[in-house]
């Protein structure tokens, strides 16, 4: 299995290197990093099985930043392969499908409860109910088209979404940034990988 992590955030950050070694550790396969900036029209990544969009320090509802991220939504748009939006890839994933991105005026930062709404296998072994990591302005408005919404939290109506049809799927969460005391994040990220398995041809 061949992962690619399109890197949405700035130049060297230490966020994109704990993803990358998290990921890595996941599938005891290759990974290898892309930024977001040098994507091209139409581009296939055909040598690799899994796509990852990273989080990002920018906020799509500002200006101008929405552009600079089109060639990745229109390969999101595209693609068949499963997909793990995170954070900022979540949102860019539910652009990329028509929905829109707003400011929540006021950052969530910490671990949070949120709620399963439907059962999925990206949810094996877990609770109905579960903390995640959260760090984020910015929230998806509604489902996307062709979307089903799998969980919901009080602070962000929509947190984990996935097409009807493909293995894409959103999490507004940080499932990456896990510890002893909060493992769910791990097990949503072996899940992920567990029923990607299935898609690779």
């Amino acid at each position: 299995m061949r992962t690619l992590i399109i890197d949405n955030y700035l130049p060297n950050s230490p966020q994109m290197e704990h993803l990358y070694n998290v990921i890595k550790d996941i599938t005891v396969h290759t990974v290898e990093i892309k930024e977001y900036s040098t994507i091209h029209p139409g581009e296939e990544f055909k040598l690799h099985d899994v796509i990852i969009l990273s989080g990002s320090h920018r906020l799509l509802a500002e200006s101008g930043i929405t552009e600079s991220y089109v060639h990745e939504a229109e390969f999101v748009k595209s693609t068949q392969k499963p997909v793990l939006g995170i954070c900022f890839g979540h949102q860019l994933l539910a652009m990329a499908f028509g929905s829109e991105v707003i400011d929540m005026g006021s950052k969530v930062e910490g671990y949070y409860m949120i709620q399963r709404l439907n059962d999925n296998e990206i949810f094996e072994g877990l609770p109905d109910k579960f903390l995640v990591r959260e760090s984020h302005q910015e929230m998806v408005v509604e489902v996307p088209f062709d979307f089903e919404l799998l969980a919901s939290s009080p602070n962000c109506p929509i947190e984990i979404i996935k097409h009807s049809m493909l293995p894409i799927y959103g999490v507004q969460c940080h499932p990456e940034r896990f510890d002893e005391e909060h493992p769910v994040g791990k097990s949503i990220l072996e899940n992920f990988f567990k029923l990607a398995t299935w898609y690779i041809k």
